[in-house]
């Protein structure tokens, strides 16, 4: 028994092993392939088996392609049919284990082993030791199941399981739930297999659970991100639940099936399972492609948009057909996002000077500026794809400008959060300085949103002739938190690292507020096209 679960952690190590090594060997163009996949349904079906074949890490690639939904770059479809098919692709693992390559496990860990050695092959050599333990644990697996197929209470436990294919479905699920990894349970049945302390059905029937089961992570680590997360994660799993169903109904003929298939390619007899795992994930990457839009509407009504959705309010796809309306309903949104990084700066304020705040409130105002920075941004690519001009990339920088104050916005309060957890704080004059200095750079922000939602000329001269006036304050700061630190204050001699990177942030806002308002002189010229 022991020497089994000692076989099974070395096969999840292996499958480990290999998918990081191959993700790091083809790390680039694996990017490349997926950002090639997201245009069209059947591009990433291509890319999913191609990708999840390299890497064999079909959970990362679904949720990466359920991050890149998110973003608004791959449809509900594509992320969907990525994901799956990233699946079919990652079985090639299973497949290796099948053949006669599996008599050399020893051998492969210890080629591998000598390989990692040397850093120029390093994560080639880690990658074949993955594989070389994953075959390993496999045999491994097999040497301490047959004894046990012997004994009265494994017998007992087997019949109880076989009479109940529900039961054997049910134990594959949650196994793949809690190991994240279809693969692993269907090497497990293929090790129960081989020892003969499975039928091939009930060993199929194991492999389909652990099919089906292994999207559960993926719901978990989306279960408190945005609806549409939830939705395609939710669909992939569903999915993988509604497609095993035809295959438990029909099992016979599915294990026959992969029996003959199995035989066709020379292999052995517990190879079916790999044939039957292999399969049923292509199938169920195949056979989602016609039914794509019903599944999104379905979703759409079972989880719904929440009321608090993150969207741009003003912008739409029929305004692109006129420039000028378009440039003007994006200028609206941009500002829109502007307004909710003041908002953030503000409660940062009031943070800074009070010691405690809704911090909370910062980081959703953060999320909501990252959303819609990155949806007028792909707007205003399409805009300037139907007509040129310099308004489209004015607006865009403007836009990424706003974003980029918004990171600069939670890094000062994150710099206060670790003091916090160290027990430390500034002392009384340094956060007065920092909250005023703060309030400053919040003034000059409003002014300069002000310059850019009205074309203000005026109002952006204004902010930009000010800036050598703040960057001359801020420069007095820090000789003041100087003279604190000569005078051996403990609290300013503590806080010393975290005081001077806020004011260098306080100094980078700034900066960035500058180039917001010239932004918003180069829009108000003749070349703008506004």
């Amino acid at each position: 028994m022991l020497e089994a679960l000692g076989g099974l952690a070395l096969l999840v190590k292996g499958l480990s092993f290999l998918s990081q090594a191959l993700a790091v060997a083809v790390g680039g163009p694996a990017r490349r392939v997926l950002t090639w996949a997201t245009a069209r349904s059947r591009r990433a079906w291509l890319a999913g088996v191609l990708v999840g074949a390299l890497t064999l890490n079909s959970t990362a690639l679904g949720l990466t392609a359920i991050r890149l939904a998110e973003s608004g770059i791959a449809s509900f479809g594509s992320a969907l049919v990525l994901g799956l098919a990233a699946k079919g692709g990652a079985t090639v693992a299973l497949q290796l284990a099948a053949t006669p390559i599996s008599a050399m496990a020893l051998p492969i860990v210890g080629v591998g082993f000598v390989l990692s050695l040397f850093k120029r092959i390093q994560v080639w050599g880690e990658g074949i030791l993955g594989l070389g333990m994953l075959l390993l644990g496999i045999s491994l697996m097999v040497q301490g199941l047959l004894p046990m197929t012997s004994s009265e209470l494994f017998i007992l436990i087997r019949q109880s399981l076989e009479s109940s294919p529900l039961g054997l479905w049910l134990l594959g699920f949650a196994l793949a739930s809690l190991l994240g990894s279809a693969n692993a349970v269907a090497a497990l049945a293929l090790a129960l297999a081989a020892s003969s302390a499975f039928s091939l059905s009930s060993a199929l029937l194991l492999t389909l659970g652990g099919g089906a089961g292994s999207g559960m992570i993926l719901l978990l680590s989306t279960w408190d991100s945005t609806p549409a997360a939830r939705r395609i994660a939710a669909a992939h799993l569903g999915w993988k639940i509604l497609l095993s169903i035809p295959f438990v109904l029909f099992l016979p003929a599915f294990a026959r099936f992969s029996g003959e298939l199995a035989q066709q390619l020379g292999l052995g007899s517990s190879a079916a399972v790999a044939q039957g795992h292999l399969l049923y994930h292509v199938l169920a990457s195949l056979l989602v492609l016609p039914v794509v839009r019903p599944l999104e509407s379905v979703m759409h009504r079972l989880m719904p948009d929440s009321e608090h959705r993150i969207s741009p309010r003003y912008i739409s796809e029929e305004a692109l057909e006129s420039h000028e309306l378009a440039s003007s309903l994006a200028l609206r949104e941009v500002g829109r996002i502007g307004d909710q990084l003041s908002e953030m700066l503000t409660e940062t304020v009031k943070i800074l000077a009070h010691g405690n705040g809704d911090t909370a409130e910062v980081a959703r105002r953060e999320e909501k500026v990252d959303q819609l920075a990155r949806a007028i941004v792909l707007y205003l690519s399409d805009l300037s794809a139907r007509h040129p001009g310099n308004s489209p990339l004015v607006l865009m920088m403007a836009a990424s400008e706003i974003e980029h104050m918004g990171d600069q916005v939670r890094r000062m309060l994150r710099k206060q959060d670790k003091l916090y957890a160290q027990n430390l704080d500034f002392s009384e004059e340094g956060r007065g300085e920092l909250a005023e200095a703060a309030e400053k750079v919040l003034k000059r922000l409003k002014l300069s949103l002000a310059a850019l939602s009205t074309r203000n000329e005026a109002l952006a001269e204004q902010v930009i002739d000010e800036h050598a006036n703040l960057e001359s304050y801020l420069h007095e700061l820090r000789r003041s938190h100087l003279r604190r630190l000569e005078k051996g204050r403990i609290e300013s001699r503590a806080t010393t690292l975290a005081h001077l990177d806020l004011l260098i942030v306080l100094d980078e806002l700034d900066r960035s507020i500058t180039r917001l308002a010239s932004l918003s002189l180069e829009l108000h010229r003749p070349l703008a096209g506004i």
